[in-house]
Formats: C-alpha cells, structure tokens, sequence
C-alpha cells in the first residue's frame, strides 16, 4: 500500500492498537450485562477528553447507548454511528486462540468484534483525537459519537431512544459502521442499508416420533418443512412468495452500470474444488448481490434423539433481506398468506423486523467520503447502492434526517465476520484510521450534504 500515514498515527500505532486490544476484551455479547456494562465505562473514559457531554440512554435489557457531544464552529454536525456488542463466539474450539483474548498473529489481531464493531470505535476515536490538534481554536462543525448496545440483535428500543432525543442528536450526515473491502483490496462503500425479517417456523404432526415402517403411509414434519421452505424461491433462487417483493427498489441503468464495478465473495470463502458462487452470470450476480431481496435459512431442528424414527415435528429459522422499498411487516403478512395456501399447519412467529433504509449516492457529504477513500486507501472507491448487510439505518432517517454512508474500514472479505478466527489487520487499522482522519478533513474543506 502506497499511502503515507499521517506521523502521529505512526508514531501513536502501538498505543492505537493497544486501545483496540483492551475494547475487544470486553465480551460484549448482546445481552450480557455485565460486559456491556464495563465496556460502557471504559468507552466514556476514553470519550470524557473528547466530548463537552456524554449521555447514556438506557435501553432496558440491553444496556446504555453510550452518545458523546463535542461543539463545533460551524452549526453542521457529524454523526459517527458505531456498535459495541458483538455475535457469540460461537464453537470456541475452532478459534486459534480464546476469542476475546485479542491476539496478535502474523500482523492480525484475531477476537470476536474485532471489526464487527469495535475496530471502529477505537479508530474513530483516534482519528477524532489527531483531527482535535489540528483544530486546537474548535472544531469546524459539531460530532456525536453513538456507540449501541444491541445492534446484532436488531438495536430493540434504539427507535425509542432517537424519537425521544432527536432535536439532541439531529445531524447532517452519518458516517455509519464500516464496511468491507473487495477482493482485490480496493475500498468500498456502502450507502443506507438493507432491512430485515427474520421468522421462526413450526410444525408438529404426529404425537410421537414414529418406526420408520410406518413411513409409506403418515406424513413427514421435516420433510414437508423442507418442501415449504423451498417454495419460497423460484427455481432461479429469488423470492416467489407472492406480493413480497412488491415496492422493492428498481434500479436506474446508472445504478445497474454502478455495481458492475463491485467484485463477489469468492476465493476468501470457498473451499477447494468448490465454486460458492450460485450458477449465474457475473454480471448477474452482482445485480442480485446489491438489489435482490434475499432469504437465507439460519436453522433447522429436528429432536436429535432419533435415529431412525420419524419425527413428529421439526422447527426452522428463515431470515429474509430486504431492500429500500419494502416493508418488513407488509412482508410478514404475504408469507403468513402464502403459509395459509401451502400449508396451514405450520406456524409462523416473528421474530424480528428491520426497515430497509435508502441513502442516495450523489450527496456533497457521498463526495466526500468518496474522497477521503481514495486518499486514504489509493484506490478508486467501488460504490455499493444499497449496504448488503441489515442495520437500524431507517430509524436515523426517520428521526434525524441524515444520509447514512458506510465506509470501508479494517474488515477484509476473509476476515471471518460473525465466524470463528474473525481477525483483522494492524496495517489495515492504521489506514482506518487515516481514512476517518481523511474524511474529518475533507469535511471541513468540501461540506455536507443539505439539511
């Protein structure tokens, strides 16, 4: 990589990355109290020099969405949205070292959250301390550092919180939580969000798990779950419950030329000898990729008592993205429908809901992201219309207004996000670091978007 560091993150990269380490200790799973609660602390520590104010607005069950207040010169305000709970680790055993341990290996330091979220929160948190002594008459517009409680869980009652303060936290623009970077190392970035429902699917047929003899004759729980599960698509792999994507966002032919540009997951996940790509065009997939709802099945349990037997019921997990246009509970409605048609005997619950959230690409504040990326990271930006991954995003633009933009930060393609081993570079921490640094500047200089 051929940029420059600024020389304070050079010379400040042993502390910077010490501060990432000592935040990743914290095991900040959703739900877990105690740690979200220490790490609150520690994060109003680390904010108390920055901010003229920190708030903490308790989410109950969840913990404090942690909002720090610095004023600035001029009446624009940046918001730096960023979450510090993190997915379960998951099967411990498959992870290289303890996964909050926080380790160093081979110039990655690999811990559950270390880019999903909290590489963003010690790196923006730098880069704001770098931007203040360049600054040390005020800072030229205003920032609100928010750091959730709860986003992998879907930020349950963050909706609240913004309603209930949003004259406090009203703002220009969004820098939201960071993105990944293609394949091939160039930034990319990712603009609004997709949203979500998730559903839980349950059908019980027999009073009893049965002898596989009587198999020619009563019905199958899971295998009838397997057929409806499997109607929710067509034979090309896209949603076919009718009305359910009714609304979705059509792209323009700017747009559909637009993501062209973006590359697929493909060496960094696949196993040898096997293609994890869908058997489509490229061209194909890539349009897919950024605005085709999407199911995926996220479980399927049958007892596991049985060996032989047949089961009596069996139970399924299915989430759904969805992209800007639709509504998740309009949504939920049309496969309640479909379930009705196609079999009514099972039931469906729900489990969460998320709105899809639209940001548009050619904002003064997307110019300048745009152009802090290709400083800061030497190479063209590719653009990503809507965010591929679901996030509270609708809930800022309902109350505050602001267009969201999601940059590309420390994650690469095979960093393991929400996997086992999830890891990130030191290298590519620092020039996270420049980026924000980079992107603070440009601000000053080019602006906002318009209120």
């Amino acid at each position: 990589m051929s940029v420059v560091l600024d020389p304070r993150i050079v010379d400040g990269a042993a502390e910077s990355v010490q501060d990432w380490q000592a935040f990743c200790r914290f095991p900040t799973v959703s739900g877990d109290l105690d740690a979200i609660a220490d790490a609150a602390d520690w994060l109003e520590g680390r904010l108390t020099p920055l901010m003229d104010r920190i708030e903490r607005f308790e989410i109950p069950g969840h913990g404090p969405v942690v909002v720090g207040f610095r004023r600035g010169l001029s009446e624009r305000t940046l918001l730096l949205y960023n979450h510090y709970d993190v997915q379960p680790a998951g099967d411990e055993g498959r992870w290289s070292s303890p996964p909050f341990a926080a380790e160093i290996v081979d110039g990655a330091m690999y811990a559950r959250g270390a880019c999903d979220d909290k590489a963003d929160v010690t790196s923006r948190l730098r880069a704001l301390t770098l931007f203040e002594q360049e600054h040390p008459d005020g800072l030229p517009f205003s920032i609100i550092f928010m750091a959730d409680p709860c986003e992998e869980i879907g930020s349950p009652g963050l909706d609240a919180v913004l309603a209930e303060h949003s004259a406090l936290l009203r703002s220009d623009a969004c820098l939201w939580e960071s993105y990944l970077r293609e394949e091939d190392g160039r930034p990319a970035i990712g603009f609004g969000c997709r949203g979500a429902l998730e559903v839980s699917l349950s059908l019980t047929v027999l009073d009893a798990n049965q002898h596989p003899s009587y198999s020619p004759v009563v019905r199958s729980a899971p295998l009838e779950m397997m057929r409806v599960i499997s109607s929710f698509l067509d034979d090309d792999g896209l949603i076919a419950i009718p009305g359910f994507t009714d609304g979705a966002l059509v792209p323009d032919e700017a747009a559909r030329a637009r993501v062209q540009e973006l590359s697929l997951p493909g060496p960094s996940i696949a196993i040898e000898g096997i293609d994890p790509l869908q058997p489509h065009a490229i061209e194909r997939l890539k349009e897919r990729f950024i605005f085709a709802p999407s199911m995926s099945l996220s479980g399927f349990e049958v007892d596991p008592s049985i060996r032989q037997s047949i089961a009596a019921g069996c139970e399924a997990r299915v989430r759904f993205g969805l992209v800007p246009g639709m509504d998740p509970d309009t949504c939920f409605e049309t496969l309640r429908a479909h379930l009705a048609t196609t079999n009514p005997d099972i039931e469906v619950g729900l489990i969460r809901t998320m709105k899809p959230a639209f940001s548009p690409v050619d904002t003064p504040f997307a110019t300048s992201v745009v152009n802090a990326a290709r400083t800061a990271f030497d190479g063209e930006p590719v653009i990503y219309e809507v965010m591929t991954g679901s996030g509270p995003g609708a809930f800022f633009l309902e109350h505050l207004g602001a267009p969201l933009i999601s940059p590309t930060g420390t994650l690469r393609p095979a960093g393991n996000m929400h996997g086992f081993d999830e890891h990130g570079y030191v290298d590519d921490y620092l020039h996270h670091i420049q980026f924000t640094l980079e992107l603070l500047r440009e601000l000053d200089r080019s602006g906002f978007a318009a209120s």
